[in-house]
């Protein structure tokens, strides 16, 4: 069965957290940060939820989460045209950001 079979909202998460990991270490230079070790943390109760399946998918691969080299992109999967979907942006009371904007300048 493929990956974008398995895309439940944990796995998907997950894999949001790798890439998360990625890019920290290729901006630390791998050197360990705070921000590593609570990403790290974050991944370790998100591998709680994941099913045995989806964790085996991940055990199969073995780890992605090390930039080889400065030039090295971060890990695509199969979830990333999904991933890239901007999330929309909440109002706070308002319709749409014009209307936002509109009600901020009137004050």
């Amino acid at each position: 069965m493929t990956e974008a079979a398995h895309m439940t909202r944990e796995f998907v998460h997950y894999r949001q957290l790798e890439r998360r990991l990625w890019l920290i270490r290729w901006r630390n230079a791998g050197e360990e940060s705070v921000e590593e070790d609570q990403v790290l943390d974050e991944m370790d109760r998100s591998w709680m939820q994941l099913s045995e399946l989806e964790q085996a998918i991940l055990r199969a691969e073995g780890p992605r989460c090390w930039p080889m080299d400065s030039s090295a992109l971060p890990p695509q999967f199969a979830d990333a045209r999904w991933m890239a979907e901007p999330e929309p942006w909440a109002y706070e009371g308002f319709d749409s950001a014009a209307q936002t904007i509109l009600s901020t300048g009137a004050s």
